[in-house]
């Protein structure tokens, strides 16, 4: 039951401990329904109450009263009954109001009773009651009496605008005008957020309740702390104004900022704890936890240790300096869920719950909560939350306008939306101004006959436009089968498309036979060797063959090997994003669930790993890159590859079969073509697949890219040396494909990048970043003369999990 307000307008009592400030009138006086256990052992109903003004905690039980001072009480804790609290008392002496005392007991004895209450929140909500009146209220009781300077024991919106004016404080929206005017209108709805009847003003009681949780010293401090709770309820600031909400920011470290953010609250005294047993951590035996103050920011959530390193009070472990500062970038979250009054739980993308704890306050949960999906959700009427709304637009880098106004270079840094080049890219793999590239042509259509297809791409020459067209119409979202990469030794190509629409009946689309044969003979149909020793082309289609025929039913499937000369057709047996999504939130919980006091811990860690599936996913995406390079490496053939749209494990294939083949991709800077290729041009769904600024769709959330991240990971591992690049380099792209700090990965494709987003001259590109930041990203073992093939093993046993 919540605790019940009585209305005590008459003199209250004042013992020799409680503060001289006395109030005219209005609400002082707070009541807890409550029992205590009788000689016997029955439970006796009787009435806690807390004297705000005389500071004295009384029990009130068949018309009498006895009570004692606030100073004498030593604590106040909820029990392990979870619904009792333990009031523990100094008796005897002078201490007790009245002749009774509260608690019986030798003179300077502490003795503590128990206190039953009908749940576990009525009794939390009186342990805090006492702890904060305890620690807080003569504070408050100070900044009231200095705000009703009339001395009525109510504030009106009069008054708390005459203290604003005398604080210096303007009002939120407008001038603070005269009466009617905007000034006036917040302090009303100052006012209307704490008083219950809306008629009288604020009494004291409802002052205490409003900065039960909101240690204040100055009225100044208690009026931007009321105007910050006013502005978390009405949800302010928006997106598009964006600025400080609480003035009590400024006296914390923000140094690190980055340029473009700004800090709108900052809250104190937080508890916090990390993995799947967070609340274990918080309330259990084990207490990993963390104490410090969480900063909510417009790019993110920083959880700031305020042990800097030493031993948190409670903890058994050292802090590990990664924990001395968290952040949590918003999109990261993934959700935000209010466990009860005092527990909030944030899921983020890349696999972290974390739970952080407040003292007891419902409505100051319920706004957190809510100012946390403001930034992490953001939504307008226009946009429906999306890219465009996320921090991205804000965030500046070291790197200034130039005299055009669009974002260029300064001096020693490179433009990271420069370091692609799609002609430069096509003429280094032969495609485009070389001895065999006669045999491709460019096609640059500007998104028209696809639009999830990169502006230019590369057919053979023997196509007619007529004809490229109508092979484009064969194929799933028109992503009709493009040139990703040419061998320079044996001229086979590696192709990738999406299904082809033969539904049920087993169409076959002519343009699109004559453009499979003419990748298998590479480009040129004109060959003689093909009369004696016909070429093959290897179609390896991600999916499984259930799945792949599955699609028939709407029209789709995959390609009908009869129908193309001297094909070869293999299902790679890659799973699809569901699976995946599934595999990687189980693979999540096997890790968090680590706990050195829990037994059994490797088995049960080993054992769920193996249940996620994970490592055997990765397998299949290695397995299938390495056959792709069997056959362009060692069968001199071209390959085509596709899944069913051609933009999730098509991708995955591709570019892992490109870095095993090509050692440029190896190096930071064709590592960053090679996602530039075949990620963002060819059509991945970032802002799908990760949610970029809403909430919605989450079927639609995989962890592809990561999943592939992994796949290098591995064959890293196998062939330290082969890369420029370290094992930093990955962990960052993860991290910053759910950030949206950097514009790189927003939205779904390079049309939408370019003409909705405009990404280049609105945005950073993260390989500005990269190369500034150079060193941190180079391995220092990389053997630049190794230029060969890679071949990593695919054994299950070579498979290690990302850690």
């Amino acid at each position: 039951m919540s605790a019940l307000y009585a209305d005590s307008r008459q003199q209250a009592r004042t013992s020799a401990a409680s503060s001289a400030v006395e109030f005219g009138g209005g609400r002082t006086v707070i009541d807890f329904q409550a029992s205590v256990k009788n000689a016997i052992g029955f439970l006796t109903r009787l009435t806690l109450q807390l004297d705000l003004q005389a500071m004295v905690l009384r029990q009130i039980r068949k018309g009498e009263s006895v009570g004692v001072a606030l100073d004498c009480i030593v604590s106040a804790s909820v029990g392990k009954g979870r619904s009792e609290v333990d009031v523990q008392i100094m008796t005897g002496g002078g201490e007790h109001e009245g002749q009774g005392h509260l608690l019986g007991g030798a003179p300077a004895t502490a003795r503590t009773q128990k206190f039953f209450f009908g749940n576990g929140e009525d009794a939390a909500r009186f342990q805090v009651h006492v702890s904060v009146m305890k620690e807080s209220g003569r504070k408050l009781k100070l900044i009231f009496d200095e705000i009703d300077r009339r001395g009525t024991g109510h504030i009106t919106a009069r008054e708390l605008l005459r203290a604003m004016r005398e604080n210096e404080m303007a009002a939120l929206e407008g001038e603070e005008g005269g009466e009617g005017g905007a000034g006036l209108k917040e302090a009303q709805e100052m006012v209307n957020l704490a008083d219950a009847d809306t008629n009288s003003g604020i009494d004291f009681a409802e002052f205490f309740r409003l900065f039960m949780f909101t240690p204040c010293v100055t009225v100044h401090q208690a009026l931007s702390e009321w105007r910050n709770k006013l502005t978390l309820v009405q949800k302010r600031p928006s997106a598009a104004s964006p600025r400080i909400i609480s003035t009590r920011v400024d006296k914390f470290d923000s140094s690190w900022a980055v340029k473009g953010e700004f800090i709108m609250n900052v809250v104190e005294n937080v508890r916090y704890s990390f993995g799947y047993k967070a609340r274990d951590n918080l309330d259990g035996e084990y207490n990993h936890h963390w104490a410090g103050t969480l900063s909510v920011t417009n790019y993110r959530l920083v959880l700031s240790s305020v042990h800097g390193g030493a031993k948190t009070t409670g903890t058994r472990h050292e802090i590990a300096p990664y924990f001395d500062r968290m952040d949590i970038p918003a999109n990261t979250i993934s959700s935000v869920q209010k466990l009860d009054s005092s527990c909030l739980m944030i899921m983020c993308k890349d696999l972290r719950p974390i739970l952080c704890s407040f003292e007891p306050n419902d409505l100051f949960v319920t706004t957190l909560v809510n100012a946390i999906e403001m930034i992490a959700f953001p939504t307008n009427q226009k946009n429906k939350g999306g890219p465009a709304d996320t921090f991205a637009f804000n965030f500046v880098l070291d790197f200034a306008n130039n005299a055009q106004g669009k974002r260029g270079s300064m001096a020693g840094l490179v433009n990271g939306w420069d370091l692609y080049d799609p002609m430069k890219e096509l003429e280094r793999i032969g495609l485009i101004n070389g001895p065999h590239s006669r045999f491709y042509r460019l096609w640059s259509d500007k998104f028209t006959m696809s639009e999830t297809y990169p502006k230019n791409f590369v057919v053979p020459s023997g196509m007619s436009e007529s004809e490229i067209m109508k092979a484009a119409k064969f194929r799933s979202k028109s992503r009709m089968p493009a040139v990703s990469w040419r061998c320079k030794k044996n001229g086979a190509v590696l192709v990738r498309s999406a299904q082809p629409m033969v539904g049920l009946k087993g169409s076959r689309n002519e343009s699109d036979e004559k453009l499979l044969n003419l990748y298998r003979v590479k480009g040129d149909p004109h060959n003689p060797l093909e009369l004696d020793d016909p070429s093959q082309l290897y179609i390896l289609d991600a999916r499984k063959m259930i799945a792949a025929t599955g699609n028939q039913v709407q029209g789709k499937g995959t390609e009908v090997i009869g129908n193309y000369s001297h094909c070869e057709l293999t299902y790679c047996n890659i799973e699809n994003i569901h699976t995946m999504r599934e595999s990687i939130n189980n693979l999540g919980s096997a890790c968090l669930c680590l706990d050195a006091a829990t037994k059994d811990t490797k088995q049960t860690y080993t054992d769920q790993v193996n249940n996620s599936g994970w490592l055997r996913h990765v397998q299949g995406v290695l397995k299938a890159a390495v056959l792709c390079c069997e056959r362009i490496e060692l069968n001199d053939s071209s390959v085509l590859v596709h899944c069913s749209d051609g933009w999730d494990r098509t991708s995955q294939m591709s570019a892992t079969a490109m870095l095993c083949m090509d050692s440029y991709y190896r190096t930071i800077e064709g590592f960053a073509v090679l996602i530039e290729k075949e990620w963002l041009e060819f059509g991945h769904k970032f802002k799908d697949r990760h949610g970029q600024g809403n909430d919605k769709h989450p079927n639609e959330r995989s962890p592809v890219f990561v999943q592939w991240l992994d796949a290098v990971h591995q064959i890293m591992r196998q062939y330290p040396n082969a890369f420029e690049f370290n094992e930093r380099l990955l962990v960052f792209l993860a991290d910053m494909v759910h950030s949206c700090l950097f514009g790189t990965f927003l939205g779904n494709c390079a049309k939408e990048r370019e003409m909705v987003l405009d990404v280049k001259n609105k945005t950073v590109s993260i390989w500005t970043y990269v190369l500034m930041k150079r060193d941190i990203f180079t391995n220092n073992t990389y053997d630049k003369n190794s230029t060969h093939t890679v071949w990593p093993s695919t054994s299950i046993k070579q498979i290690q999990v990302w850690t």
